[in-house]
């Protein structure tokens, strides 16, 4: 597909898109079946390599991710919930049962061990974080998300999100043209959400949404972590649902973007 944003500015790392089917790509690449772990690192491989990947329900062993591309809430129960809600506060300072959440470290890898026992710190405190758990946005459809890069869209291909990997200066502009048809409210959102959610569920909520907002991510250090060999740490992603992204098309037409200014700061 043809993106007048991308012309107009462009980016190291043009955008890609995520889309969701029951069919699953054979050229595509991604996790095992059976392997779990962190997604992030395989989509940093379609925004700098431009590779398609590709993840299945089979693939997923984390709670976050199942929310986050829309498979459900991934608990199997309030104990599984309870646990989540422990390691994204402060580990086992924030467990209700720190002899359970022990028992589970002991079955984990010292290295994950030490991570889940230190906590993510994402919340301050166990009820917050499971609270914000519970209004994560929930859906639950399709077997497969895929992500490809924008310019390899497909006729009738419709995705579920545009996300745009960006420096301050990408960012900037990209947050004028969002600005720039609007009156009143926020204009951004930066909710409380791991990087797959971000640019997943968060976003998919926004498409329900007759005003919706670019969602900035990722805000969790984790999944930059998992991202920084192929993205410098400096670069941030946009997403936002298909409408907005088409909205935003428009109105690069005649905007920030033909002015001599912009042109000084995209040559430095």
């Amino acid at each position: 597909m043809h993106s007048n944003i991308s012309k107009e500015m462009d980016f190291r790392f043009p955008p890609i898109v995520l889309i969701k089917s029951n069919n699953k790509p054979e050229e595509a690449i991604g996790p095992k079946e059976g392997k779990g772990g962190c997604v992030m690192s395989f989509i940093a491989q379609t925004i700098a390599k431009r590779k398609t990947t590709c993840f299945g329900r089979e693939n997923i062993t984390c709670g976050g991710i199942s929310s986050g591309f829309g498979w459900g809430d991934g608990f199997k129960d309030e104990d599984a919930l309870d646990f989540q809600a422990s390691f994204l506060s402060c580990g086992v300072d924030s467990a209700p049962d720190l002899e359970e959440y022990e028992t589970r470290l002991g079955y984990m890898k010292k290295h994950t061990a030490e991570m889940f026992r230190e906590g993510e710190r994402i919340f301050t405190d166990f009820e917050t974080a499971k609270e914000n758990i519970k209004n994560r946005p929930i859906y639950d459809t399709e077997d497969y998300v895929i992500f490809k890069g924008l310019e390899n869209l497909e006729d009738g291909e419709i995705p579920l999100s545009v996300i745009f990997t960006v420096n301050a200066v990408e960012l900037t502009a990209l947050i004028q043209l969002n600005t720039s048809f609007r009156t009143r409210d926020t204009y951004i959102l930066t909710p409380q959400a791991s990087a797959c959610q971000a640019i997943g569920n968060f976003t998919f909520k926004q498409a329900e949404s007759d005003d919706p907002k670019p969602i900035l991510g990722p805000i969790d250090f984790a999944g930059k972590n998992k991202m920084k060999h192929f993205i410098p740490s400096e670069y941030m992603q946009l997403s936002m649902p298909w409408k907005l992204f088409l909205k935003l098309e428009k109105v690069s037409e005649k905007s920030v973007l033909q002015t001599d200014l912009w042109k000084k700061f995209k040559q430095q």
